[in-house]
Parts: structure tokens; sequence; C-alpha cells
């Protein structure tokens, strides 16, 4: 329902129920129509208290950073599939906790949804720059200390913590989770939960709640850096 059509309809029950005053010709039908007034709109909007209940619940159970095994403190992690197959994410993680990361591994290539795309992992560490401090050609800026070097995997070590992830939708809700792992075995994840109301359409939104909120934060941290930083030395 439109948002407008929603506030218009609330706008005339005080218009039935003074009609219901008037009109009425004994207190027992006015006080059964007065208690029959909100029920359309109690029934319309009773989905909207199940799935503010159904995230509250969720939240508290498995929302946020969830620690089930302490891990150990490792220098190397994988990050698995594709939803983490491009430079960025392997650097991002070397550029924020190199020595103490000194190796990443994750896919090589950019997705392009064809059966032909690149599969095999490389592992990503920084090395020093020759050329740190220089201007750069064509940019205002100067080369950076370390540069990023890869190199192919053959085989994958199953001693390497991973981080993987995956999402989950329904009609109303959903769920991202960042899980931490080796062999099998889940060490941590991070659980992010989304639920909304369709019942009141606004032009760009709908009555949406999230768990965590990170929209009150200065920064936004990325679910699989909170893993990372729990196997940091």
């Amino acid at each position: 329902m439109s948002w407008i059509l929603f506030y218009v309809l609330a706008a005339l029950h005080p218009v039935a129920f003074m009609a219901i005053g008037w009109y009425s010709k004994t207190w027992g039908m006015r006080l059964l129509l007065w208690a029959m007034l909100p029920m359309p709109a109690v029934l319309y909007c009773w989905d909207y208290f199940e799935i503010k209940k159904d995230h509250e619940r969720m939240c508290s159970s498995v929302g946020g950073l969830r620690v089930l095994v302490q891990p150990e403190k490792v220098d190397r992690v994988r990050l698995l599939g594709v939803e983490f197959r491009n430079l960025g994410a392997a650097q991002g993680v070397l550029n924020r906790h190199y020595p103490t990361i000194r190796v990443v591994e994750s896919m090589r290539g950019v997705y392009d949804g064809t059966a032909g795309n690149e599969n095999q992992y490389v592992a990503y560490t920084l090395v020093p720059n020759p050329a740190a401090g220089l201007p750069m050609p064509k940019d205002p800026w100067k080369e950076p200390r370390f540069i990023v070097e890869q190199s192919p995997i053959a085989t994958l070590d199953p001693n390497v913590y991973e981080i993987s992830h995956k999402e989950l939708s329904t009609h109303r809700s959903a769920t991202k989770e960042t899980v931490l792992s080796r062999q099998g075995k889940t060490y941590a994840r991070y659980t992010e939960i989304v639920h909304w109301w369709t019942g009141i359409r606004y032009p760009d939104a709908v009555p949406t709640w999230r768990c965590p909120d990170q929209r009150q934060a200065a920064t936004a941290t990325l679910p699989y850096d909170l893993l990372v930083k729990l196997i940091l030395k």
C-alpha cells in the first residue's frame, strides 16, 4: 500500500468515529462499531509486529560476530569462493594487517558469468616497492612503500583458515553470513540480518530493521575483516 493512501485512511478514522457516534441509535451499537473500527488496521499491520519480533529473536540469537572456538594466531588466510574473486579484497586485508598477515589466498580473475572463468587460487603478499616515495607518472601521488606480488597455488593447504560468504533471501528478509573455518570446522561467524515490511511503501524504502546496525557507526567494518582480526598474532 502506498504511504499516502495509508495515512489518508488513518486520518479518516476520527471521521468514522464521529459518524458512528452521530448516526448510531443506541449506545450498544456505538460501542460495538467503535470496538470494530480499528480491526482492519490491526489485521493489516499484524505481520509488521510479527516480522519485527522475528528480527529481534534472530538478532539476539545469531546476529553480529559470534566466536564459537577461539582460533589460532596465524599469518596466512584464504578468502574462499567467487565472492572474493578480485584483488581488492585480498589487497585490502594486506594493506590493513601486513606484516601480521603476510599472505592472503583468493581466486584470481574477475567473474564474468561464464563456465570458463579462471578458478585458480593465488597467494598475494606485499613486497618492497623499489620506486617507493617517487612521484607517480600520471597521478599526483607518490609510489607506495609496498606493491602486491602474486604466485599461483598448485594445491590448497587444508590447514589454512578459510573465510567464506553466503546469502539467503526470503520475501521479507535477507541474511548474509561470513564464516571463519578450517577443515570443515567453524570457528566464528558474522551474520548480518535485514527484515522489512512491505505494508507501507515509501517512494524509496519500506520499514526496515537491520542487525547489526552499522549506519550509526563512524566507519563500517567489513565482516571478513572482523574475522581476520581473530587470527592476528
